[in-house]
């Protein structure tokens, strides 16, 4: 949970109350009906997240526009943890803000509840990464060459081995902090190491898999 949301639950309350009580989102969800719009709930529900996934922490990027201004990017949606077609509601206990890939992992589950966090976000992680951005705030990094990665269940074999490295981090916040920070272009994997535990991949896309 980013911030102090009790703090930032005050503040809103204050800030929306003329469109009833704010809370934050319910693991069971909630199926009460609540007097506000789902344009005005969605804003509310991804002010009190702090446009941020409640899950990974990933959060949308700034990008200079042609006029030198930063423009916000938006890469995070507001999911029904309860779907509307299943009885859920619009309440902010019914919602919370996800990444794309937070909210595809609802997706066996037909779209319904919270995903799961794997891995607390201040826990030490390790990444394997072929970018020279990460591995320049890595540390411990060692040399990993890639044959195959698994990705969504699937392996997949490389016809080249990959060169990449293996590099350690105070906590996968700071991973995501560096790659929306400097717009790093990246697929992200999941792979399987000598002893099958997982760990976390970015690879960048500019090279073919």
């Amino acid at each position: 949970m980013y911030g102090k949301i009790k703090e930032r639950l005050e503040r809103l309350n204050r800030k929306y109350s003329h469109f009833g009580e704010v809370f934050d989102y319910s693991k069971g969800g909630s199926a009460e009906e609540v007097g506000i719009s789902w344009n005005t709930a969605k804003l509310i529900a991804l002010e009190r997240d702090e446009y941020k996934c409640r899950i990974c922490g990933k959060a949308p990027m700034l990008s200079d526009n042609k006029d030198g201004v930063d423009r916000l990017r938006v890469e995070v949606e507001v999911h029904h943890i309860i779907p509307r077609i299943a009885g859920g509601s619009d309440s902010t206990k019914n919602l919370i803000t996800l990444c794309k890939e937070c909210h595809i992992k609802t997706f066996k589950n037909n779209y319904t509840g919270v995903p799961s966090i794997a891995q607390r976000l201040n826990d030490r992680v390790e990444v394997l990464t072929n970018s020279s951005i990460l591995l320049k705030y890595g540390s411990n990094c060692q040399n990993h060459p890639l044959y195959s990665f698994h990705y969504r269940d699937k392996e997949i074999k490389l016809k080249e081995p990959l060169d990449c490295k293996i590099c350690e981090f105070p906590s996968l916040k700071r991973v995501y902090d560096i790659v929306f920070q400097n717009d790093i272009d990246i697929e992200e994997i999941v792979i399987k190491d000598k002893k099958r535990e997982y760990c976390v991949g970015i690879i960048e896309k500019s090279y073919s898999l």
